[in-house]
Formats: C-alpha cells, structure tokens, sequence
C-alpha cells in the first residue's frame, strides 16, 4: 500500500485532482482516493447574471423548460481530503453505468455484495454512490429524485452480512434528457429473411404491408446529469424521394410513417425510387450466384422470361429452385434444377437431372429432364421422362412418357409409352420400343376413380336423406287428406250461400297445396339424383375396364420391332403382340371369359 499524508484540496473536478496527486507523489493514480467534505453549487442564467450559489436541487429552483434552456450554466465546487486507496467491499461492488447522453444514471449493487450491519446503513451507500458520481463529474444533490428514500428502503431490505443473492439496480440521478431525432427510414416488410435460401424476387398478395417510410422527427435539446447543455442534431433525410404508383400501390398516412399496400398479387418492384407491383419480371439468367433461388409460388400472379438465347451458360443453373406462376425459359434449364409453374416454356433444352412440374401445360424444345404436367408438348424427348394426361412429341429418341392421351408423330429407338386410353404414332423409324395400355401405372386414373367414389358416397347419403324425409313427408300429407277434405266442403258451402269463407280454412288449403307441390318436386330431386348415381357408376365401370376402351393407333406400317401391350387392370394380366406390318388400330376386347388383342 503506497502512504501519503492525506491533505484537503478544492476541487472542481475530482479525476484531475486526483491524477494531478498521484504524478506529484510519483505513484499509481490508482493508489489514491478521496472523501467528500463539502459541496457548492453556482450558477447562472437570464435571470442569475452572476454566478450565485444555490443551495436546493436545481429542479426545484428551475421549470424544466429552463433547464432545458441553454442560457442556464451550472458548476460545482467540492472540497475533498485526498487520501491512499484502503480496500473497501461496498465500493467495489457498486457498479455505476449510464444512457450514452448520461441522463439517467443507474447504480447496480452486485451479486454477492456483503452490507454491513450498520445502522447508517442508507448514509454510508449514499456516500460511496457520491464518491462513484464524482469520479464521472456528474452533479452532486442534483436530478436525484428519490435517491434518499430509495436507499432508506433498501437498507431496511438488505440483510447485513448475507450475501445478496442477486444484482439490485437503482437510478441515482435522472435529469431531463435529450428527446434523440428520428431519422427516415425505410422498412422493406415484403422482405422475407431466410436463413438457408434467399429469394430474388418478392411475392406479395394483394392488400400486404409492402414497404412504409418513417417520417423524420425533430429531437428536443436537454440537459444531462453533468450538467451540461445537449443539443440535439437535425434528423438526417434520405429516403423521402420514394414514390408510390397509384395503378398498384395503396397509401395510408399518419403522423409517424406513410405505408403502402399492394393493390394486386405480384412483386415487388422498385425502379428509380417508385415503388410498384408488377406481374412480369424479366432477368437474363437464374443461378445462386446472382439471383438464387426464385420462389413466389403459382398462386402469386407474376410471370418471369429468362433470356439466355444465344449464349453458353444456362438459363437456369444448376440446383437452383424455381416456383413462379408462368416461366418462359430462353435458354437452357441446366443439371439438378427444380422448376415449378403454371405455364412453362423452354425453347432450348432441359437437362437429365432437372425436374419440371407443370400444373397446366408445358411447352419444350428438347427435353432430357424428368417433367411432370397438365398437357405436355415436346418437339423432340431424348432419353427424358413425361408423366401428364395429354403429351404431344413430335420425335422421341428413347425416354419414357406416362399420360392418358399420348401422340407421338416419330418414334425413333428404346422408348416406353404407358396410356390409359390412347397412344397415337404419325411413324416409326426405330425400334426396341414398347407401346403399353395401363391405366394402373397413371397416378390420375387412380385419382380419378377416387373422385368417382366420393361423388358415389355423397349422392348415395344425400340421396338416403331426403328419401326418408320424403316418406315421412308424404305419410304425414296423406293423413291430412281427409281433413282438408272438410275444409274444402266448407269453403264450397260457404261460397253457394254467398259469405266469406274460413280464412284459417283458406289458408290451410293453400299449405296442402303448397306442400303437395313440395312432394312433387322431391319426386324429381330424387329421380335426379338417382339417374346421377347410375351415371356415376357407369363412369366407374368405364373406368373398372379402361383398357377395352384403349386404342393403340399407328398412321404407318409396325417394322416387326415394337411391342405392343395391353394390362388388364383387375389381373394385372399381360396381353401382347409384335405386330409387323399395317395395324391402323390395335386394341382389347372380350373374349368369352377371357380377353384377347384385336386390330383393324
């Protein structure tokens, strides 16, 4: 421990004074500390023109407007008796941290802080909390609000010489503070952050949040816990040039911000500081480099045109994910690619490893990839696969293609063609091919019959109902007979002797006929739903045999290389034949108990 003899010293600030003794004793500033022996406050303003000494809390001489007011100045004079640094417990457990303008000051008593059993307990914290506000030049007795009974309160709460088992945080000085400018800002809500894929274009839906301006506000000068006067700077402006297309944006204004709201489906689209949504999107090419994955789905209304005609890169590059509404590729889709649309087209060509999906219709030029579709129609299949319910390929070199209805105008070598009720061939110029008719292998067929069922199970209930409500309806109108039999006597008394019928016979006359026409019309609802039912279970019958209403059609003459075969759907049972030679239409018929192939 470095020894001084402590002497007294005034001060206006505490830390120079303090550094100021170390160097003159030629040891560690550190080493030194100090104790408050007596304080004054001066200051001046319009009305104090000198410097005049107070001795209440400027809060309570001064409206905050004044203190907020930078004509008012104020100074502190300390009288201290410097002295060597002895340890001290409370002290260092006492952690003091502030606001960045230092206009609220908080004190946090640590966890496992020892308080002594002290009856002083409150005067000795008050003490230690000053000598901590010192070393940071903030005021004495000012801003302090509730401090004293704050820590009255607190030592009555401590228990001395336990431990605190966790952190205990007080404001020991609070003054008025700067109100901070706001800056505008724009806040980009159609923004979706994603933590594993980014998407280059934004869908939104109609009447989205899609983007909102905060509007700058002007700050409000202060005073922070030292004393000083704080000016706050102008709020900074850069965004207010952002502008709304009134075609496609909704704007709703307050005091705070301006918001805009999509009016339709679409995207994003900010182009020379407007902000509109657009449904056509136009990029040179899709890769995870420059665009990443694109992916707003079918049900967003945006249609996207990559044009890479012409070049040696893809058009869409490998592995990147595409699900837009309607895609129009002018280019190459290239390896492990995964396109989605509603409408897709391709005018170069797909690679083997990339998977398409169409839920309307596809439209490509030479297709290696694995496609899946509404209607699919291809200029030339090499060695790709097809699943859909019509396709049409002008030449297919090998590959597969699954589909209901499937034209094919060349049919070149190694090629597999599975239908479920026609494949039709312009030509063959190959061979090792295989022409087969199953409708177990087409996933829809099965979704079909499916369907078929529901609509079966739904009229067959409905049908059950008003069956039941129809005869207990009837049952009830019959009985009724015999009685309305007698009002109608009545009425025709009545009539013949000149006076006013019954009006509560008249009326329940009209209900028995009101009622009558009722049953009739339940008679036609149910003959309807009757004649429905049977047209259903023809459907499904249909269906149940699928392949004896397959055709196989082929314009040209078999060259002896293809297979041709029919799948009873019951069995699983194989049918076929290499026909060699003129067959316009090959199909299945019945054959006694059994079935056989058959051509025209």
């Amino acid at each position: 421990m470095s020894h001084f003899t402590p002497f007294i010293k005034n001060s206006i600030n505490i830390t120079s004074t303090i550094n100021e003794a170390a160097k003159d004793r030629n040891i560690q500033k550190e080493k030194v500390d100090f104790d408050l022996l007596g304080v004054q406050t001066l200051i001046k303003s319009d009305k104090y023109t000198q410097w005049t000494f107070i001795e209440e809390p400027i809060e309570k001489i001064f409206d905050e407007e004044t203190i907020q007011s930078h004509s008012l100045q104020i100074r502190q004079e300390y009288k201290i008796k410097i002295r060597p640094y002895q340890v001290n417990n409370i002290a260092e457990n006492i952690h003091i941290t502030s606001n960045k303008t230092k206009s609220k000051i908080v004190a946090t008593f640590k966890k496992g802080t020892i308080f002594p059993c002290d009856k002083n307990l409150a005067k000795i914290l008050k003490r230690e909390i000053n000598r901590k506000k010192l070393r940071l030049n903030i005021l004495i007795g000012h801003f302090e609000k509730n401090l004293n009974s704050t820590l009255i309160k607190l030592a009555k709460t401590v228990k001395c010489q336990t431990p605190l088992h966790k952190d205990i945080k007080i404001i020991i000085a609070q003054s008025p503070g700067v109100i901070l400018p706001i800056n505008d800002a724009i806040i980009p809500h159609y923004k979706k952050i994603q933590e594993e894929k980014k998407s280059y274009i934004d869908g939104v839906d109609a009447d989205e949040l899609i983007f909102e301006y905060i509007k700058p506000k002007r700050g409000k000068n202060g005073r922070n816990t030292q004393g000083k006067y704080i000016v706050t700077p102008k709020p900074v402006i850069k965004y207010d040039n952002y502008q709304p297309d009134d075609k496609t944006i909704r704007v709703q204004e307050d005091s705070n911000s301006i918001k805009y709201y999509s009016k339709i489906d679409g995207y994003v689209k900010i182009a020379s500081k407007v902000v509109s949504i657009s449904n056509d999107v136009a990029i040179k090419s899709a890769s995870f480099r420059d665009t990443g994955s694109i992916e707003t789905g079918e049900n967003k209304d945006i249609n996207v045109t990559i044009n890479t005609k012409n070049s040696s890169d893809d058009a869409v590059g490998s592995g990147v994910n595409i699900d837009v509404k309607n895609l129009n590729v002018k280019g190459t889709i290239g390896s492990s690619a995964i396109v989605k649309a509603n409408e897709l087209s391709v005018d170069e060509q797909t690679h083997r490893n990339s998977q398409l999906e169409a839920v309307e219709n596809a439209k490509i030029h030479l297709h290696r990839g694995n496609l899946k579709a509404k209607t699919a129609d291809i200029n030339i299949l090499e060695n790709g696969t097809i699943e859909a319910d019509d396709v049409h390929v002008k030449k297919m070199l090998g590959g597969e293609i699954i589909g209901h209805r499937v034209t094919v105008e060349e049919l070149a070598s190694n090629a597999v063609i599975t239908a479920s009720e026609s494949i039709t061939i312009g030509r063959i110029s190959g061979e090792h091919n295989k022409l087969i008719i199953n409708p177990n292998k087409i996933k829809t067929y099965h979704e079909n019959i499916e369907k078929l069922k529901t609509k079966l199970r739904t009229k067959k209930n409905k049908l059950t109902k008003i069956k039941v409500q129809h005869t207990a309806d009837l049952t009830q109108h019959k009985e009724r007979a015999q009685r309305i039999k007698v009002f109608q006597k009545r009425i025709a008394t009545a009539i013949k002797t000149k006076t006013a019928p019954n009006k509560a016979d008249m009326l329940r006359i009209k209900q028995y006929q009101d009622k009558t026409i009722k049953l009739e019309k339940d008679i036609e609802n149910i003959n309807s739903i009757e004649n429905r039912i049977n047209d259903i279970n023809n459907e499904l019958e249909k269906l149940y045999e699928a392949e004896l209403h397959a055709q196989i059609i082929n314009k040209s003459k078999y060259n002896g290389q293809t297979q041709v075969t029919f799948v009873d759907i019951k069995t699983s049972q194989e049918y076929s034949m290499i026909p060699d030679g003129i067959y316009k239409k090959i199909f299945l018929e019945k054959d006694g108990d059994d079935k056989k192939i058959s051509w025209q």
